[in-house]
């Protein structure tokens, strides 16, 4: 079914129209003849009383557009003149010539005709930074992180434009992530800490050493200890490893060091005092994952009297032949003390505490080490093996020669401080994981070098289709397609297309799209006053809510179903907590979402989805401005403009004096301001037909007053209803608006920018296609991923 754009003096021109017959200067040409001699008689006719002279209304003057070249050289005026027509604002209803639906229909078919009058041009290539989920799924794709490492950078406005520049504050937060992500991923061969014994503090009779960073040893000479915090990194079998002098004392008894963790007794040493050799001693000890504490101190500290002979008692021997001697008595002896006999004493001179041998490498570190050092391999050519081929799927793209240089400038710098070779690695990743080619979508050098309008190069195209559907960087299928030259031709984009659909990775789409455009990401911060009779929104509530609208959405693009069915679909996705807003608590029980089938003509499509019409309430009630205002932005694709700035808002009207108004009453009361009946004469009656959802979207016979709801409304053309499911129906009768709307939000999204000009002209070749296809969604991205702003940049 063609869609009619620019009228001429023979008659309508489609847009698909081949591309061989039309020509911009020709197009021109017939819009000009086509104002001069069928658009500007409309005018005169309808608009000119108002509209012409210096009173002219709205500083319009009419009359100032005397040829067709003149006319075509003000677009922006007839855009807005284009937006009354269609909401019937112009002519007003209380003058009595009014243009017939067919007069009317000429003028709006010219006047949005222009769009195609723009020059064939992609539009401007941004460079734009990666968002939080970008870059999140990013890294869970190059590392296998958990995607909730980035879950504190800060969240981004998603759609058509995302930050191009970095705060230091935000590239701190960025380093601070590498360093994280790369120690979970990268641990070292295995762990040696070494410490010179001088260097740790030590406690030495009960007094409080400090080392120092020069101190080579450490001598204790009695109760003493030295203690080291140690950070494993896996949980594990340790060995502390001690070199230690014990010095030559009196005693046979060998000198004894207890080494504890965290103050429980692990181990061990007896130290043979020589006085001259320096012995190392081990013990070995279980370590859980963390910061432990691990101390070494003096057993026996103190020489403790030997055992030996008894001591002859005093009064010497009995002579010979003497009776009834005078037995001995023993002699006085007086017991030594600590110390007395000496202390012992140790010089320590280092602690080491080596780690397990490491794990078998992950599917993470195999993917990083392609190359080792070895007998013919040095280390600098192994870490250029890993800058290549990390920076390549880092970047989306083969990197330069001299970025390759760069990364082995910070390899050398960390391997002049005698690093292992796994911790040098890291070092250089890090500065891959900062680095702008990965944190920014940039074009390879060729398209950004070139003048003029210039292709994308097939790794920017890879990396654009596969950050549009999954929000993450290009798999080896599309990285090799790239890499061989092969992805920029239609049948392979629209295969690849097809294919990154139907991956789970494809969800991404909803968080990315679906639910701003659904207005679903604001559900987090949504908040009601508390009053009896209302449910809490709690936060299973709104993740059910979330997951009904990306469930709904998913299916139909999964299924490459019309986009229609996103407003008539009879059917939805629902767990018990949202159940009980459905009134369907007796039969849909639990905490999983399964699909269920609406018998409920009024229920079923965006439309009706609570978080939908949570959205668009107010913290008190509900609000037909707001929900009126969503259908004509995200349905019909009208953006009413913002209200005047001397009208207060109508919820400021919810005084005491109009407690016994109803809502729509008070809604007409505010329309009745000239200022704002405009608008609210296509918005307002657009959200009176969702009245029978209260702000969580249970249905209701009552508003808030008590009075009868009345859902009765009309669409701007003059189509009327009397329920949310009539509502629906004509709504769904207008599929053509509808999939214009959808097709500019989700090209604006790809490009991240505003649409203009020649991208008009794209949107409506692809929304006729779609509509040929069944307006399909699936149709829609294919076209999207196929266009002339998708595979070229402008560099002027």
């Amino acid at each position: 079914m063609p869609v009619f754009l620019a009228c001429s003096p023979g008659g309508l021109v489609s847009a698909a129209e081949p591309a061989a017959t039309w020509s911009l200067e020709g197009a021109s040409a017939a819009s000009a003849q086509a104002f001069e001699h069928v658009i500007a008689p409309l005018l005169t006719t309808y608009c000119g009383s108002c509209h012409h002279g210096a009173k002219a209304k709205g500083d319009l003057d009419l009359a100032r557009f005397a040829t067709g070249t003149g006319a075509l050289a003000e677009r922006d005026v007839w855009k807005t003149c284009a937006a009354k027509l269609l909401a019937r604002e112009m002519p007003p209803d209380k003058e009595r010539k009014q243009p017939s639906d067919a007069e009317r229909g000429q003028l709006l078919a010219w006047m949005n005709g222009l769009r195609r009058l723009s020059p064939r041009t992609p539009g401007p290539g941004l460079l734009r930074r990666l968002s939080q989920a970008e870059y999140a799924n990013t890294l869970h794709d190059l590392l296998g992180v958990d995607p909730q490492v980035a879950s504190e950078l800060p969240r981004d406005v998603v759609g058509e434009g995302y930050s191009s520049s970095i705060s230091p504050l935000l590239m701190e937060k960025y380093l601070l992530i590498a360093d994280q992500v790369l120690d979970e991923i990268i641990l070292p061969e295995q762990l040696v800490l070494k410490w010179n014994a001088g260097q740790l503090d030590a406690i030495a009779d009960g007094t409080s050493a400090e080392g120092r960073p020069d101190g080579a040893e450490r001598r204790i000479s009695g109760p003493g200890e030295i203690s080291a915090l140690v950070a494993a990194p896996v949980d594990g079998t340790y060995t502390v490893r001690l070199l230690a002098l014990a010095e030559k004392t009196a005693s046979r008894e060998p000198l004894r060091l207890a080494v504890r963790v965290d103050n429980r007794f692990a181990g061990e040493i007896k130290a043979v005092a020589t006085g001259k050799t320096t012995a190392a001693y081990t013990v070995t000890c279980r370590l859980a994952a963390g910061r432990a504490k691990i101390s070494v101190m003096l057993v026996n500290p103190f020489i403790e009297p030997e055992a030996g002979p008894p001591a002859a008692p005093s009064g010497g021997r009995p002579k010979p032949g003497a009776t009834n001697p005078k037995p001995p008595t023993p002699a006085a002896a007086k017991p030594p003390t600590p110390g007395d006999l000496g202390r012992r004493t140790v010089t320590i001179q280092s602690l080491e505490v080596l780690g397990p041998p490491a794990l078998p490498p992950s599917a993470a570190q195999k993917r990083i080490f392609v190359a080792m050092p070895g007998k013919d391999v040095s280390r600098r050519d192994a870490a250029a093996a890993i800058a290549r081929a990390f920076a390549r799927r880092a970047y989306r793209r083969p990197p330069s020669a001299n970025e390759v240089a760069a990364l082995l400038d910070v390899f050398a710098l960390a391997d002049a401080q005698d690093e292992v070779f796994s911790e040098a690695v890291k070092l250089m990743l890090k500065a891959v994981l900062v680095a702008p080619a990965f944190l920014f979508l940039t074009p390879d050098d060729a398209a950004s070098a070139a003048p003029g309008i210039v292709p994308l190069g097939e790794h920017q195209v890879a990396a654009r289709l596969s950050y549009l559907i999954w929000s993450t960087m290009p798999d080896d299928e599309l990285a090799a397609l790239a890499d061989a030259g092969r992805l920029r031709t239609p049948v392979m984009l629209a295969q690849q297309t097809r294919r990154l659909l139907a991956d789970p990775r494809a969800h991404a789409l909803f968080d990315g799209f679906g639910a701003p455009w659904l207005g679903l990401d604001r559900l987090a911060d949504l908040a009601f006053v508390e009053r009896k009779g209302f449910p809490p929104l709690t936060s299973d509530l709104r993740r059910a809510m979330y997951e009904e609208g990306a469930l709904l959405f998913g299916s139909i693009l999964r299924e490459n179903r019309s986009m229609v069915e996103l407003i008539t679909a009879d059917y939805t996705w629902m767990n018990g907590p949202l159940a009980r807003i459905y009134g369907l608590e007796a039969t849909v029980k639990g905490p999983q979402m399964r699909r269920v089938d609406l018998a409920d003509g009024n229920r079923g499509g965006v439309l009706t989805l609570p978080g939908v019409l949570a959205v668009t309430s107010l913290p008190a009630r509900t609000s037909p401005v707001k929900r009126g205002q969503w259908v004509m932005a995200q349905i019909l694709g009208q953006e009413p403009p913002p209200p005047p700035m001397n009208v207060p808002p109508l919820e400021r009207q919810d005084t005491p004096a109009n407690s016994q108004l109803t809502l729509r009453q008070r809604t007409e009361r505010h329309r009745a301001d000239p200022a704002c009946a405009g608008c609210h004469r296509m918005i307002d009656p657009l959200g009176f037909g969702l009245e029978n959802f209260d702000p969580l979207g249970r249905w209701r016979d009552r508003d808030d007053t008590g009075g009868a709801v009345d859902a009765t409304g009309a669409l701007p053309g003059g189509a009327t209803f009397r329920s949310p499911q009539e509502l629906k129906r004509l709504l769904a009768g207008r599929q053509d608006e509808f999939c214009r709307t959808i097709v500019a939000k989700l090209l604006a999204y790809t490009l991240c920018r505003h649409l203009d000009g020649y991208d008009e002209v794209v949107v409506d070749q692809i929304a006729a296609a779609a509509a040929q296809d069944g307006y399909r969604l699936q149709t829609v991205l294919v076209g999207i991923v196929a266009s002339y702003p998708f595979l070229n940049r402008d560099n002027r």
